[in-house]
């Protein structure tokens, strides 16, 4: 998101400065693991359309400006069961994309397993499973994304900090309520290397962002840790990007979730596969960063295997990603109790990084205006309170 701010912004003609604890992209946070899936067809909610539709159209933009490939549309299926749930997250995923597709016109249709079987003969889908399937859906590149927006924002003008933590964020006085002039005073963001002033600052820390939410926002806020493992397969070409779509795969309970990757140009040769958990809570300066073998051989036994079992239990790479999640899993992007100075733009809870760059440019046109765009107010902080 922080990257997405920065590149916008500079692109509009803004001062910007931008400071990052570490070196982005990085792999302590929640950009990483190569790609992020990107569907139109946003089963989390109708409000979410306008930015992943503007993010595909910019992620082409970007594409253009940098000769970087970025989006992979191989198309996704998603995959729930018949019966009872109590996944609350993707539980019913399939109906409720099929409704918004339908209402906005996306290009999305219901398989029946059988007809699946005929077409991905080594991918094990029951007929008591539901299964949808989206064409225009894919894969973005997301550390490479982050890496071409400070690039381009360097490129037009931003100054960009790394290895630099902030340590405090001080609005002017008397800044609620109405919007923040050139002529007001600057809000103060101090860092351990320095002092920085500005008319407006935005706050994109991903799981680091509740030490520096408002204490309002604090208790909202909560990271978990996730993993991403990449397991060896035979015939590598049939799990490209070219030839399968991803996967959302649910199942009774959300301990049964997995997201099937394909490999993209250039990738780890190896098929990837993600999970869900929200039973535990982390810190990002405290979650373990490794994964156990015998994180990844229950990861095999319980979701790989019974699901494509031509693929190896052999583990080519894992990782450790970092959720921020509010009660609703919805984001929260809203400015300060505190101050209309500050916008605080986290968290994504899990499902992001598909609207990322399409949210930047809304929330840069805010640094430059100080209004907020009505498509953001499903996001504001007053749901959660």
């Amino acid at each position: 998101m922080g990257s997405a701010v920065a590149y916008h912004a500079a692109r509009s003609g803004q001062r910007v400065l931008g400071v990052d604890r570490y070196d982005p992209p990085h792999d302590l946070g929640s950009t990483k693991a190569e790609t992020r899936i990107t569907r139109l067809a946003v089963g989390e909610g109708s409000h979410y359309l306008p930015f992943v539709a503007r993010s595909h159209q910019l992620w082409r933009d970007l594409e253009a400006r940098s000769g970087e490939q970025l989006l992979h549309q191989c198309g996704g299926y998603i995959v729930t069961p018949r019966g009872e749930s109590t996944d609350d997250r993707w539980g019913d995923f399939v109906s409720a994309t099929n409704t918004i597709a339908a209402q906005a016109g996306i290009d999305f249709s219901i398989i029946e397993p059988a007809q699946f079987r005929t077409q991905h003969p080594g991918i094990v889908v029951g007929d008591d499973e539901r299964v949808g399937y989206e064409p225009t859906a894919g894969l973005v590149m997301a550390e490479r994304a982050v890496a071409v927006q400070i690039d381009l924002a360097r490129r037009d003008g931003a100054e960009i900090h790394t290895g630099e933590r902030v340590v405090s964020i001080t609005p002017s006085v008397a800044s609620v309520g109405g919007s923040v002039t050139q002529s007001a005073a600057s809000a103060v963001v101090e860092t351990d290397a320095g002092r920085y002033h500005g008319h407006r600052v935005v706050v994109a820390t991903g799981p680091w962002i509740p030490e520096l939410a408002s204490t309002l926002d604090q208790p909202a806020l909560r990271v978990t840790r996730q993993l991403a493992v990449w397991f060896e397969v035979d015939e590598l070409e049939a799990f490209r990007t070219e030839t399968l779509p991803f996967f959302i795969w649910a199942g009774a309970s959300i301990d049964d979730y997995v997201g099937v990757f394909p490999m993209p140009p250039g990738g780890t040769p190896a098929l990837k596969f993600v999970s869900e958990q929200f039973h535990e809570s982390t810190d990002p300066d405290r979650a373990e960063r490794s994964v156990s073998r015998s994180e990844i051989d229950d990861f095999y036994e319980r979701l790989v295997h019974p699901k494509i079992p031509s693929v190896s239990n052999r583990c080519v790479k894992a990782a450790v990603c970092l959720y921020t999640n509010t009660p609703d899993d919805h984001f929260l992007i809203d400015t300060s109790p505190e101050s209309d100075q500050v916008l605080y733009m986290s968290p994504c809870s899990g499902h992001g990084f598909k609207h990322s760059t399409a949210l930047g440019e809304a929330v840069a046109q805010w640094a430059a205006t100080g209004s907020l765009s009505p498509d953001l107010e499903p996001f504001q902080r007053a749901r959660l309170h």
